[in-house]
């Protein structure tokens, strides 16, 4: 009877702590900081899975069909870090921006403001300062992906 008093304590002490843990917010987003980012235009789908390699000219027509079918777009920094975009310059809607389809695999220089959330990266694109164009010419490696252009 008594090991059944102390289960029951334990498990009510254990039911309290997690219940605490439940209510804790998620990390906050961080202060927006001023940056300037240089990388590739990506969709975080291809990149995410690697499918069909996920970057250069062999997978233009891919990101384009993504980027319209509302994959998040995002870029790939120098740095090796994804930078979700939430906005591109004056645009608030990246989903159906026909700038942003036609900058599909594109290394770019932009600056804008980062938000970061859980090791998220979220930029929000307030200038293109350069599109070099496409810059990794992944199809002699890799062909064309999906079916030619």
């Amino acid at each position: 009877m008594r090991l059944m008093g102390f289960a029951a304590a334990g498990l009510a002490a254990g039911a309290i702590t997690l219940s605490a843990v439940a209510q804790q917010p998620a990390s906050a987003a961080s202060e927006p900081q001023r940056v300037t980012v240089t990388g590739e235009i990506i969709d975080s789908w291809c990149y995410l899975s690697e499918i069909m390699w996920a970057e250069g000219s062999a997978h233009h027509r891919c990101a384009v069909w993504c980027a319209r079918g509302g994959v998040p777009v995002g870029i790939l920094g120098e740095d090796e870090e994804v930078y979700i975009l939430l906005k591109m310059e004056n645009d608030p809607g990246v989903i159906g921006n026909k700038a942003v389809f036609r900058m599909q695999t594109n290394e770019v220089v932009v600056t804008g403001e980062l938000y970061e959330r859980d090791s998220v990266k979220y930029l929000a694109v307030g200038e293109i300062v350069e599109d070099h164009g496409i810059m990794n010419y992944s199809h002699e490696d890799f062909d064309i992906q999906p079916g030619g252009l």
